[in-house]
């Protein structure tokens, strides 16, 4: 299509649309197959950022999740392990009145220190392994990862400082990876589901 300059000379065409490039100074490549409502728009940074940090070359990126999930699924997660420690200390002693405000308390406690290791220990595996999962669309394959991951890696790091394979170490382990499937569970309605 030609259109005439606005001194009447000769009729010039018209340019393409410019392409935007993504954070990365580059054209942002198309999803690939069916994407509901964002075909042919770029990617977001954060999850260009994210296929660059795995070294994806084609993603189809089946669950996807934000600041709210992840932060959602934190929360759960340490108030679970501050739930099962109260439970913990209730159940494993003779009850007594006199153990009801100390045992919240320590479930205080519990909740800031849990809260402090897991922001430097246990988010950025969380974070990871979220990432890896973006693939699979099944979300109990999700919390079942969380679950022997998080395990995993836990028992590592109490075998590493304690040394040994003491049934504590395992006990707790599990129960550290158990919160973790909570958390990733608790989101469930939070990601984003692609077919």
């Amino acid at each position: 299509m030609t259109q005439d300059n606005d001194d009447g000379a000769t009729p010039s065409r018209r340019e393409p649309p410019e392409i935007p490039l993504g954070p990365s100074g580059r054209v942002p490549r198309e999803p690939l197959g069916p994407v509901p409502s964002t075909a042919g728009m770029p990617l977001e940074a954060d999850e260009e950022f994210a296929d660059e940090l795995l070294g994806a070359q084609n993603p189809r990126h089946r669950v996807t999740f934000g600041p709210l999930a992840f932060f959602t699924g934190f929360l759960a997660a340490i108030a679970t392990f501050s739930l099962a420690v109260i439970l913990i200390s209730v159940l494993g002693g003779t009850f007594s009145w006199r153990q009801v405000l100390p045992t919240f308390g320590m479930a205080i406690v519990v909740l800031l220190y849990a809260g402090a290791i897991g922001l430097v220990v246990g988010a950025p595996i969380a974070f990871l392994l979220g990432l890896a999962l973006r693939p699979v669309r099944n979300q109990g394959l999700h919390v079942l990862a969380f679950f022997l991951v998080i395990s995993a890696v836990a028992w590592l790091i109490f075998s590493a400082m304690y040394g040994g394979a003491a049934w504590e170490t395992v006990w707790l382990s599990c129960l550290i990876g158990a919160c973790a499937a909570v958390g990733r569970a608790s989101v469930w309605k939070l990601v984003d589901v692609y077919d």
